[in-house]
């Protein structure tokens, strides 16, 4: 019985797709790890970092899950953030890998504020399996999803910026610019918008209070989300999450040892999917080198906004 619901949940899905257009993966950690879809944010902080992201969703089902690895540093000769981010996406029949080289341009604005300017260029390989969803029993097949299998490997480009001072922050970015909105493809996406912005309220000595809010678009389809951050010394965080329509979740992170830090969090969606899955799993290891340290202190002040 699950995996027969399963399989139509994966049918709504794909017609959904053939509709509105496959979407980025969603990471409820992604205010922590921006360089995924925000090249701008690549380099970020001056210091050498490296994270692995996996994100296990529908927990009950199988074949649901996304992996992201992101490398990033900071180039003092020529202002700018050099890295490399590589998505692997599941869902169900469809598949795809996405690999990036970033690069981020910051222009400093004297001791008030940083500018960042970035470019993402990589390949997308996407991956429809048709025989995966109709060779299973179910019911009704939408006649609009395809029956043959698909494949399809082509350049992908991003492209983003976002400003920060001590205590705010305010970006934007577009992943997947140079597909046409009227690309209706399994295989193909269409672009993804992504807009934020977060602000910090230091509370005393040891601890912020950092409210944050994110939009999605594609297309047609927008999501929202509001984000709730309570963070001590830069030690440890907790963040509390809502996202339209009727989800919810919670993030901790932790600094483990100098330069290791690991992230967790939990969501899930009050919708009717809800009563056959068991909610969505993230998990984040992150591992930093400090570098740069007396240029930034000296150059770049603003530069350094660290955040779980």
């Amino acid at each position: 019985m699950m995996k027969r619901i399963f399989y139509v949940c994966i049918l709504v899905f794909c017609a959904v797709c053939m509709t509105y257009a496959q979407a980025d993966p969603f990471f409820v950690q992604q205010t922590n790890i921006r360089g995924l879809y925000n090249p701008a944010a690549t380099g970020k902080g001056g210091d050498i970092n490296a994270s692995l992201s996996v994100r296990q969703q529908w927990v009950g089902f199988q074949g649901v899950s996304t992996q992201a690895l992101k490398f990033s540093s900071f180039a003092i000769g020529l202002q700018s953030g050099l890295g490399v981010t590589c998505i692997i996406d599941a869902f169900g029949p469809q598949r795809s890998n996405n690999i990036k080289l970033n690069y981020a341009y910051y222009v400093p604005f004297d001791d008030v504020a940083i500018l960042s300017l970035g470019l993402g260029m990589g390949i997308m390989h996407s991956v429809y399996k048709a025989d995966e969803l109709f060779g299973n029993p179910i019911y009704d097949p939408d006649p609009y999803i395809p029956t043959e299998s698909q494949t399809k490997t082509s350049p992908d480009f991003d492209i983003g910026l976002e400003f920060n001072t001590r205590h705010f922050e305010i970006g934007g970015a577009v992943t997947h610019v140079h597909y046409s909105r009227y690309d209706q493809n399994l295989v193909r996406p269409l672009r993804n918008f992504y807009s934020y912005s977060r602000i910090k309220f230091p509370i005393n000595n040891y601890w912020d209070f950092i409210p944050g809010i994110t939009w999605h678009n594609v297309r047609k389809s927008n999501t929202f989300e509001l984000n709730v951050a309570f963070r001590h010394n830069n030690n440890f965080c907790v963040n509390l999450v809502y996202r339209n329509p009727m989800n919810t979740g919670i993030a901790l992170g932790i600094n483990l040892m100098t330069g290791f830090r690991l992230m967790y969090s939990y969501d899930y969606g009050f919708s009717n999917i809800g009563n056959y899955n068991r909610g969505t799993h993230e998990l984040t290891i992150a591992y930093n080198i400090p570098m740069n340290t007396t240029y930034i202190q000296n150059k770049l002040r603003f530069f350094r906004w660290r955040m779980f």
